[in-house]
């Protein structure tokens, strides 16, 4: 039984349409699964660690997944992951309350980093990562003996992994899994974005099993639920770190999108037509007040800007 086939079962057990042998069924499956493959079952991003959520909600939500619950399945093998798995059901505040094995539950540290500031971070296996504006990275105080797995709730982040054969580290957000051993790479996965992408700077990476080697990237539609390998020039994916914004026939959207988190601020498009513009452009340590200038001259634009808001006509 694949993961997907175990998904599917489980919302079945959740609905209650299981009966005692698919029950019996699905515990064995769980049963043989490993660390990594229910962290990849039950995906966890920004529930981990939430102190805003409501508690009343917390509670009453619980208290009817103790109810509703069916008797004859085991749910003693899976912690977080069952806890996880109901939260996507729609109990989206569960996970601070579920403890189904008693097991201590593993703590994160958040790192949450405005639009327009960038952060960064050397991890406890001597790893570093940078992080972009509009980006959360949820960290475990301590990794596993088997694997070293970080959540990126959202945004983009460049990693630069230590090397440890013994434990693979995994990059993980909303639209990619993305195991590694010793390696640099990029991974972008904003919520307001069509698209989802990882580009490898060196060493590789291992994603929807395929093998991505320096110079080579792969982009992830949400919509349709497609990947596309590509190749790529690291000297542009990781222009950000750098104060760089480098454009190489990019859609207006795109590079609106890049400018929101880069300098905090809002767009508002008056006119859809300037959508259909491309733009191929470099932009080093410059102010928004210049960029937009520039731009302006490349399409003809009119744009006004007041405190963080930005219309353009």
């Amino acid at each position: 039984m694949n993961i997907s086939d175990i998904r599917k079962r489980l919302e079945d057990y959740q609905a209650g349409r299981l009966d005692a042998a698919g029950k019996q069924a699905l515990q064995q499956a769980l049963d043989g699964l490993s660390e990594e493959e229910l962290s990849e079952l039950f995906p966890v991003d920004e529930f981990i660690n939430n102190k805003e959520l409501p508690e009343a909600e917390i509670d009453a939500a619980l208290e009817r997944f103790r109810k509703n619950r069916k008797p004859g399945i085991r749910l003693m093998h899976f912690t977080r992951y069952a806890a996880v798995f109901v939260l996507l059901l729609g109990s989206a505040f569960l996970l601070r309350k579920m403890n189904l094995d008693r097991k201590p539950e593993r703590r994160f540290r958040t790192m949450r980093i405005a639009d327009g500031r960038h952060g960064a971070i050397t991890l406890s296996d001597g790893s570093r990562v940078t992080i972009n504006g509009g980006s959360t990275l949820y960290i475990p105080e301590e990794f596993d003996d088997s694997a070293r797995i970080v959540y990126l709730g959202e945004g983009e982040a460049y990693f630069e992994i230590a090397k440890d054969a013994k434990r693979p580290f995994f990059v993980r957000s909303p639209q990619l899994n993305v195991k590694v051993l010793g390696t640099s790479f990029t991974v972008r996965d904003y919520k307001d974005e069509l698209t989802a992408s990882v580009n490898v700077n060196s060493g590789k990476i291992g994603l929807k099993g395929i093998v991505l080697s320096a110079g080579m990237g792969l982009t992830a539609d949400k919509g349709k639920r497609t990947f596309t390998r590509e190749d790529i020039d690291t000297a542009n994916t990781t222009a950000w770190i750098r104060g760089e914004l480098i454009f190489h026939d990019a859609g207006l959207k795109q590079v609106l999108q890049v400018l929101q988190h880069k300098y905090a601020v809002h767009f508002d498009v008056k006119d859809s037509d300037l959508f259909k513009r491309k733009y191929t452009a470099t932009f080093r340590n410059n102010t928004i007040e210049n960029i937009m200038q520039q731009l302006k001259l490349m399409s003809s634009f009119q744009y006004t800007i007041k405190d963080n808001q930005i219309v353009i006509r």
